[in-house]
C-alpha cells in the first residue's frame, strides 16, 4: 500500500500522515506559509518560529556555530551515497541513525519515520537505544513497529516497506492504527530528551567533533 497523497498546494506526493499534521501541505509548502523574520546575522528571511529557537538566526548561521549540526550534515551527505551507511564507522553509524530517528519522529511522527529512508536503519536504531540506555524511546519504537509491522521484521528495503505500510484514506474515517500511532507520537514528544546530550558526549569522546557545543540539537 502506498501512503502518498498530493500536497494541497504544489501537488508533490507526500505521506498522508504528515499531510494531516500540516493542513494537507508538504514540508516545503508549510514552511513557505510560515511568518518570516530577518536573520539577526545575515538578514535572510527565516521562519519566525524557528528563529525563536535559534537566537534569531537562520539555519545556516546557526549551523556555523554548532559543531554537531556540521557533523550530522556531513554524515547525511556520506550516508546518502551508494552503500554510504556501510562506509561510516560504527560511532558515525550510531550517531547518524539515532539523530535521524529523533529528527524524523519529531518532524512527522512514527509513520514518517517508517515511510522515509530512516526506517531502513531500524535495527541500528534499536541497538543504539539499548546502548545509550533509552528504555522509554525503545519501548515507543517497539510499540510503533508492532502497529505497522506486527508479524514481520521491518523491511530494510524502502520500496518494500512502503508497499507494506498501512495508509490513511482521506475519504474514510481515521483507522484505529493511525490513532494508536498518534498516541505514541504524543508520548514521544512529551518524553524528556536525554538522548541528545548523550549523543553529544559520545561524539566528543569518539573524536567525531572538536570543541564545545552551544547546546542545540543537531537537527
Amino acid at each position: 500500500m502506498n501512503d502518498k497523497i498530493p500536497c494541497a498546494e504544489c501537488g508533490k506526493p507526500i505521506s498522508s500522515i504528515s499531510a494531516g499534521k500540516r493542513n494537507g501541505l508538504c514540508l516545503t509548502c508549510a514552511i513557505k506559509r510560515e511568518e518570516k523574520v530577518p536573520c539577526a546575522e545575515c538578514g535572510k528571511p527565516t521562519s519566525a518560529r524557528l528563529a525563536g529557537k535559534r537566537d534569531g538566526l537562520c539555519l545556516q548561521c546557526r549551523a556555523k556555530r554548532n559543531p554537531f549540526f556540521v557533523l550530522y550534515s556531513s554524515l547525511i551527505d556520506r550516508a546518502c551515497s551508494p552503500d554510504g551507511f556501510r562506509t561510516l564507522s560504527e560511532p558515525e553509524q550510531a550517531y547518524y541513525a539515532l539523530t535521524l530517528f529523533q529528527n524524523e519522529v519529531n518532524n512527522g511522527g512514527f509513520h514518517q519515520f517508517f515511510f522515509n529512508s530512516s526506517g531502513s536503519y531500524y535495527d541500528s536504531i534499536e541497538t543504539g537505544l539499548v546502548s545509550f540506555d533509552e528504555p522509554q524511546l525503545l519501548e515507543l519504537l517497539h510499540q510503533a513497529k508492532q502497529i505497522v509491522f506486527p508479524d514481520i521484521d521491518v523491511p530494510a528495503d524502502i520500496e518494500t516497506r512502503r508497499k507494506l505500510l498501512p495508509y490513511v484514506d482521506p475519504a474514510s474515517d481515521r483507522p484505529q492504527w493511525a490513532t494508536q500511532l498518534d498516541h505514541l507520537d504524543r508520548r514521544f514528544y512529551s518524553t524528556p530528551d536525554t538522548l541528545t546530550a548523550k549523543l553529544q558526549t559520545f561524539a566528543r569522546q569518539r573524536g567525531l567533533v572538536l570543541g564545545e557545543t552551544i547546546g542545540e540539537e543537531a537537527s
